[in-house]
């Protein structure tokens, strides 16, 4: 009688419990978290955050807020500015480029060009989370998910890298977030030459 107890309780509890929710709760949030993960489902768009990432996490945590900030306003901006975006892929590929160039070159220096870089592609991620046309709420619902998505993507790259250099302050570690910058600049350009060639065809 003692072993069946247990097993009488969990088929009590198993009656008792409430139908499981298959959908959502709020009506169109299921656009919300589609917007959230719109700027990992392109790789022009992952290149870019994880290299203005890399970025960010070669200056000290003082000056890498203000470039944080600068992508969040620009990303808000290019957002706000509202008109359908072009192919911006080859723009990515190139400022992705270019922050991975400075992040491997000449880490800790040369902030305002680093603000440049992460000012535009904040521009950039902000005109690709423009949605497709639809019902007003709906569209600001998956924008905002795609600007949340963005910046909390940019953030724990950030966050990730510096915490791996404070806790392993060996001088290898930033040799190899060095060679990594390097190798994400490598495929950018490498992705920005293969875009080049299809146009041309």
């Amino acid at each position: 009688m003692q072993i069946l107890r247990p097993s009488c309780g969990g088929l009590a509890f198993g009656l008792i419990a409430g139908p499981a929710q298959a959908h959502a709760p709020i009506a169109g949030i299921e656009g919300f978290y589609t917007g959230v993960l719109h700027p990992f489902t392109s790789p022009a768009q992952a290149l870019l955050i994880i290299s203005l990432g890399l970025l960010a996490s070669s200056f000290a945590i003082p000056k890498a807020r203000w470039l944080l900030g600068a992508f969040l306003v620009a990303s808000l901006l290019g957002l706000w500015l509202g008109f359908t975006p072009p192919d911006l892929d080859p723009l990515c590929f190139a400022i992705a480029f270019a922050a991975c160039a400075c992040a491997a070159l000449c880490p800790k220096r040369l902030p305002l060009l680093a603000a440049l870089w992460t000012t535009l592609g904040g521009l950039c991620i902000g005109r690709l989370s423009i949605p497709d046309a639809g019902p007003v709420p709906d569209q600001i619902i998956t924008a905002s998910g795609a600007i949340i998505g963005a910046n909390l993507g940019l953030l724990y790259i950030f966050g990730l890298t510096h915490a791996i250099q404070d806790r392993l302050a060996a001088p290898w570690v930033a040799i190899a977030f060095r060679i990594a910058a390097a190798w994400l600049g490598a495929i950018s350009l490498l992705m920005l030459a293969l875009g080049s060639v299809q146009t041309g065809a």
